[in-house]
């Protein structure tokens, strides 16, 4: 939550001074030219629809321990593709009601957890929030930094509220104070969670495979059965806010010639950009349906790390230059602390990636940089 805090600092500013529809893709490209932009949006559209997929298979997963056919074959198939073509229909219908949509989602969702927090931290067992560390092994060292992965993971896309810019009141204003009222109420949502999960199965919450549901279950089994609801709400719901912020950037992209023009159209009525949203809806169904959750995650947060040092890095940029694209903004006090701070987290959690891991993010950085490369051949021959 410290780490995200610092990028997050960054990422306020720099949106502040440069507002525009595709979040960080815009302000990159402002402060380092379009390549850095098309670099970082590209990643973050990747890591975006990675983490789409992987929350929609364990959404699937949750909806099977209710519904068994929904394990593995046609079923599952549907159900996932019927999900996210709800998904596009919301989002053709307009930012405004899809933000509406994501709201009643998110209110929904935050029942259960509040739930399991009222209830479940009564029955705590302080025994169990005591976890003997071991010490001197490079196994338990691994360990911790894997668990730094996934621990990112849970805050990543609180900056995706950034990519509806261009299309919201005041973003200057508005935009930092979401982040920032998220961001606190997020990690004390999650801290409290934690605790209480943890107070209630001890050393048992690593292997529990639906932990919340398996955590309430002790006090009542029909509480545990709500809490699988309230984990399939809680997913669908990320999925809903996905779906309305991720697309912008293809949008974007299609906008500034990076992309087929046909991805950018704009729907006559609602002015959303439908074809982008049923481009990346497809892409995040297809990976759902093709693999599991904790591959695609992992993979998800190490991408998003470049994006997140990209971004930091241009909001000292735009800083030192002055850019000001929809008014005076005022600086956020600390920035430059923030940033380094941001770098340093940044690297260590690069470093617990595995050989194949960081081999195949290096391809995708490769195969973007050719289609970069390829785009503006092709605009300098025409």
């Amino acid at each position: 939550a410290l780490v995200m805090a610092a990028i997050m600092l960054c990422f306020a500013e720099a949106s502040a001074r440069v507002p525009t529809s595709g979040g960080a893709y815009g302000f990159a490209a402002e402060a380092f030219g379009p390549y850095w932009g098309w670099l970082t949006g590209a990643l973050n559209w990747a890591s975006n629809v990675l983490a789409a997929g992987a929350v929609a298979a364990a959404a699937a997963d949750a909806a099977a321990s209710l519904i068994p056919a929904l394990v593995a074959g046609p079923a599952r198939w549907a159900a996932v593709i019927a999900w996210f073509a709800v998904l596009v229909t919301v989002n053709i219908l307009g930012v405004g009601f899809a933000a509406r949509f994501v709201t009643a989602a998110t209110a929904i969702k935050l029942v259960p957890l509040l739930l399991f927090v009222g209830i479940g931290a009564f029955f705590v067992d302080p025994a169990n929030l005591t976890i003997p560390l071991a010490t001197g092994s490079g196994d338990f060292q691994a360990d911790i930094g894997r668990a730094a992965i996934l621990g990112l993971f849970m805050f990543t896309g609180i900056e995706a509220g950034l990519s509806v810019n261009g299309e919201v009141r005041s973003p200057a204003r508005t935009i930092p104070r979401a982040i920032a009222m998220s961001l606190l109420l997020v990690a004390l949502l999650y801290i409290a969670v934690q605790t209480v999960a943890q107070g209630l199965l001890g050393d048992a919450l690593a292997d529990a495979p639906v932990p919340l549901a398996a955590a309430l279950a002790t006090v009542s089994p029909g509480l545990g059965l709500l809490m699988v609801g309230g984990a399939l709400v809680s997913m669908l719901g990320y999925l809903a806010g996905d779906a309305m912020s991720s697309p912008r950037s293809l949008f974007a992209f299609a906008r500034d010639g990076f992309l087929p023009a046909a991805i950018g159209r704009i729907h006559p009525r609602s002015h959303a950009p439908w074809v982008a949203v049923a481009v990346h809806c497809s892409v995040a169904a297809g990976l759902a349906l093709s693999g599991s959750f904790a591959a695609l995650v992992i993979v998800s947060t190490l991408v998003v790390v470049v994006v997140y040092v990209i971004g930091c890095a241009a909001a000292l940029r735009l800083r030192a230059r002055g850019v000001e694209r929809a008014g005076p903004v005022t600086a956020i006090p600390g920035l430059t602390v923030a940033a380094v701070c941001a770098f340093a987290a940044m690297a260590w959690v690069a470093l617990q990636s595995t050989a194949a891991e960081a081999s195949g993010i290096a391809v995708l950085i490769a195969v973007v940089s050719l289609l970069y490369l390829l785009r503006r051949q092709a605009r300098t021959d025409s």
